[in-house]
């Protein structure tokens, strides 16, 4: 009989300081690496980031610069936002408001390491942010790009006094100088990152590349091991799409 305890159980020996500056792996037939975030880390890393959230509020108490709102970037920002929800859309202290959540949909990326010329708006912001300070929520910022575009769009035609950016994790350090931002862990540029919620998404979409550059379904098997698949997503997904035309 299956203990409930076992199966509950969270990781119990997570290292801080690895998924501070984490190393992605090298597959064959490509020239990425690949950084995969199991579930469990997810959730420790957006609470080491509301932490840091938390600590922007309180040093901000005087400045009057807290932030009342936040804008989680679809889709990227909605894992991330619905788990930094669950420690800042209270009052805990008198000082510190909650934050209020809303989203925005931008798109940036076509797929993996291929970024579009210029990114777009594809969902309208939900909610009003003239004259607030706005957190921005994303799983990455890569070089700045999507960031810049968010901030003008909020500031420029909302109307939102502040943009502070909150990521778990940052590939360029530029953006820091340019606006606040509050970031978990660094990654190079070369390594792209598999959150839990594009897993799927990833493995169909790169598994077609590696066989059109020559890779048999072995390998492509080999290569989602590598990088940390489970089982369960292999025996699902990889051969359908690997016999994709």
């Amino acid at each position: 009989m299956t203990d409930y305890a076992s199966q509950i159980k969270e990781y119990t020996s997570i290292n801080a300081d690895f998924w501070q500056a984490p190393t992605g792996v090298d597959v064959e037939y490509d020239s990425l690496k690949f950084l995969y975030i199991p579930d469990a880390i997810e959730t420790f890393i957006m609470t080491q980031l509301a932490r840091q959230v938390y600590r922007y509020q309180i040093d901000n108490i005087a400045t009057k610069a807290q932030m009342t709102d936040a804008v989680m970037i679809t889709m990227g920002g909605l894992l991330p936002g619905v788990l930094l929800h669950d420690h800042l859309a209270w009052a805990l202290n008198k000082n510190i408001p909650p934050i209020n959540f809303g989203t925005l949909g931008v798109k940036y990326y076509a797929g993996p390491g291929q970024p579009l010329d210029t990114p777009r708006i594809v969902h309208p912001l939900s909610i009003e942010v003239k004259d607030k300070v706005i957190g921005v929520i994303d799983d990455l910022i890569d070089l700045g790009g999507t960031a810049k575009f968010v901030a003008e769009y909020l500031q420029q035609e909302k109307g939102a006094r502040k943009i502070v950016m909150i990521a778990a994790f940052i590939k360029s350090t530029s953006i820091i100088g340019v606006m606040d931002v509050i970031y978990f862990g660094r990654v190079p540029k070369d390594t792209w990152i598999i959150t839990p919620r594009e897993k799927v998404e990833t493995l169909v979409k790169r598994v077609p590349y590696w066989r059109d550059n020559g890779a048999p379904i072995q390998t492509c098997d080999a290569n989602l091991r590598k990088i940390g698949y489970p089982d369960y997503l292999i025996d699902i997904y990889l051969r359908p799409t690997y016999e994709r035309g």
